[in-house]
């Protein structure tokens, strides 16, 4: 960047300036120049980086996690606890649908109490 500068000014701007006219605040304003100049080429460069490592260091976390998630579902879908936990649910839902179904079978053989002959009357008073 300061050999195109220099290049620059070989080409445009010697012949502009006359020898003797050079003072050291031109020399220093050009020197100011080129040092901004660099330093805004070194800060757009540490924004790609920036954002590069960004999306690098995203990508390799998202990976960690999915592959971690895999293994410990893995491993807790075959250890021990989670078979136990799977039997004694289907024991339970076995036990309430045979509940139900014995339920259903004497629930139409039994008399309710609301339906029987002495609970009928309507003259009768109400009892607690």
């Amino acid at each position: 960047m300061f050999g195109l500068l220099l290049l620059l000014l070989d080409a445009q701007g010697a012949a502009l300036i006359r020898p003797g006219d050079w003072e050291y605040k031109d020399l220093i304003a050009i020197l100011l120049t080129v040092v901004s100049l660099i330093v805004t080429f070194i800060g757009f460069i540490v924004a790609v980086a920036a954002i590069w490592g960004f999306q690098t260091l995203r990508g390799i976390a998202e990976q960690l996690a999915i592959e971690t998630s895999k293994s410990g579902s893995d491993n807790y879908l075959s250890s021990e606890k989670f078979k136990e936990q799977v039997d004694a649910a289907i024991a339970a839902g076995m036990e309430a649908r045979a509940r139900d179904a014995v339920q259903d079978v004497l629930g139409a053989s039994i008399v309710r109490s609301d339906v029987a002959p002495e609970h009928q009357m309507r003259d009768e008073e109400w009892r607690d």
